[in-house]
């Protein structure tokens, strides 16, 4: 193959990854947490990963909270939340690299805040309030 073919064949080739690179290469996960208190209680929650604060907000009865990122290069991503409601607090990772899940579902209980089907077992993490 000469010279120009091999050109025109990186500029194909680069053209397909373009189109958002990091599609291509890193996994995309989504997270969501919903508010099932009893008695259309609000909670608070405020997540963090190394690089990025997402902020506090105040999820209302019936409500979800829900964010998205890629894992990084080295698949060391972590997120981990503090998460409040009136008489209780946890802190807790509401994502690391260990999870299986692609779009991870996490509920806030009475008793818990409870990760659906997320540890490598496939099994439902619950984390008691303190």
């Amino acid at each position: 193959m000469g010279l120009v073919n091999m050109n025109y064949l990186l500029v194909l080739v680069l053209c397909l990854v373009a189109a958002d690179p990091l599609e291509a290469f890193f996994e995309h996960i989504s997270v969501s947490i919903s508010n099932q208190l009893p008695n259309g209680a609000p909670f608070t929650i405020h997540c963090k990963s190394k690089d990025d604060d997402l902020g506090t907000h105040v999820i209302g009865a019936g409500q979800s909270y829900e964010f998205s990122f890629r894992i990084n290069f080295w698949e060391t991503t972590l997120f981990f939340c503090g998460l409040g409601k009136q008489g209780g607090h946890v802190d807790f990772d509401i994502y690391k690299v260990p999870y299986r899940c692609d779009d991870c579902k996490w509920q806030v209980r009475g008793d818990a805040v409870v990760g659906l089907g997320m540890d490598p077992d496939s099994k439902d993490i619950v984390i008691p309030w303190k």
